[in-house]
Order: structure tokens, then C-alpha cells, then sequence
């Protein structure tokens, strides 16, 4: 039965080089993910997608008194997963941010993923995807308190500014997260 999930968060193309919002690097993650999706999936191991999914209104956009400028608006291309990424049927995807009010950084915040998960019996979980100063340390931290262990894929996590991710890794490991790459993960599955 399944007991392990990889959280690939938020690499959509919003989030990547040329979109809204780029983090930096990103358009070295995407074949690597991938290819680490196709392993998980050979392991039996579950796969979510999180996905901003923001109303035009969103309280983070800059035209809506926020830091950020527009971006992952629901069913526009920017909220699309970055090629090659593809969800499919079995998969589970959940889209954050979708209420006007709601920062949505956390891929557990009024997504019900936490219920998936337990459902699934899912008792750890692997973290990749963007921005890791944001929507990574923040689903991180939320799977450390519902009681998932936690290991960040360090080779799989792009930051906004990179100079940031030692910082939110060491912050994240003090909670009681691990950190990873993709391959010494995978062998623990």
C-alpha cells in the first residue's frame, strides 16, 4: 500500500523564467522533476500537484494593495504546469489561494489534502517545486504538523532568491524536517 507522496508545488509557468513571478533557475527543474515523478510513480508512490489558483482579485496582487504582481490567475496559461509535467488521472491536485482573502502559500491551507493524505495512509511525504521561500517552507511546515515526516528535495526546490533556500532549509530541519536530494529519497521508497 502506498505510504509515501511527492508534493510537487506550484511549478507552474507563472512561477518560471518568463512568467509573473519567476523564481530564479527554474527552467533547470522541470526534466529533473520529472524524471523523479516517473520514479515515484514506479515506486507506487503517490503524486500532488499544487497549483495557485488565485480570482483576479487576489489580496496578494499588487493591483490589489499586495506584494505580488498578477499572477496564476485561475484557468489562464501563467497557472499551467511547466512542460513536461502532466498530471494524470491517479494523481491527486490541489489548487491554493483560490479564495480572495487567502495568501494560499501552503498546499494544505483550505486545499483538504491533510484528509487525502491520512486517506491514502500516507505518513511521509517528500517536498519539491517553488518558490521554497514561500510555498515550499510553507507546505513543508504544514505536512511537520499534521504529523507527515517531511524531507525536502533540495536538488528540487527553486527559490525566488536563491540566496534564501540555506536559510529556510536549516529553519526547516529545526522543525523537524529532513532535506535530501531526489535520489537518496527515492531509494527510501
Amino acid at each position: 500500500m502506498v505510504k509515501a507522496a511527492l508534493i510537487v508545488v506550484d511549478v507552474q509557468r507563472d512561477f518560471c523564467e518568463g512568467g509573473a513571478l519567476a523564481a530564479a533557475d527554474t527552467l533547470s527543474l522541470p526534466q529533473p522533476l520529472q524524471e523523479c515523478i516517473e520514479a515515484v510513480r514506479r515506486a507506487d508512490a503517490l503524486i500532488v500537484y499544487t497549483k495557485d489558483w488565485h480570482p483576479a482579485n487576489h489580496s496578494s496582487f499588487q493591483s490589489s494593495g499586495g506584494p505580488w504582481p498578477v499572477h496564476c490567475v485561475a484557468g489562464t496559461p501563467g497557472a499551467e504546469l511547466m512542460p513536461p509535467l502532466q498530471v494524470r488521472t491517479d494523481d491527486i491536485v490541489v489548487h491554493t489561494g483560490m479564495q480572495a482573502q487567502s495568501a494560499g502559500y501552503s498546499g494544505f491551507e483550505l486545499t483538504g489534502l491533510e484528509d487525502r493524505l491520512h486517506k491514502w495512509q500516507i505518513d511521509r511525504v517528500g517536498i519539491s517545486g517553488i518558490a521554497t521561500e514561500y510555498c515550499v517552507r510553507a507546505t513543508a511546515a504544514d505536512a511537520l504538523r499534521y504529523g507527515f515526516q517531511v524531507t525536502v528535495l533540495t536538488d528540487l526546490i527553486r527559490a525566488i532568491r536563491a540566496g534564501d533556500t540555506s536559510k529556510v532549509l536549516e529553519e526547516l530541519n529545526k522543525a523537524g524536517a529532513n532535506t535530501a536530494t531526489a535520489t537518496e529519497w527515492l531509494k527510501t521508497l
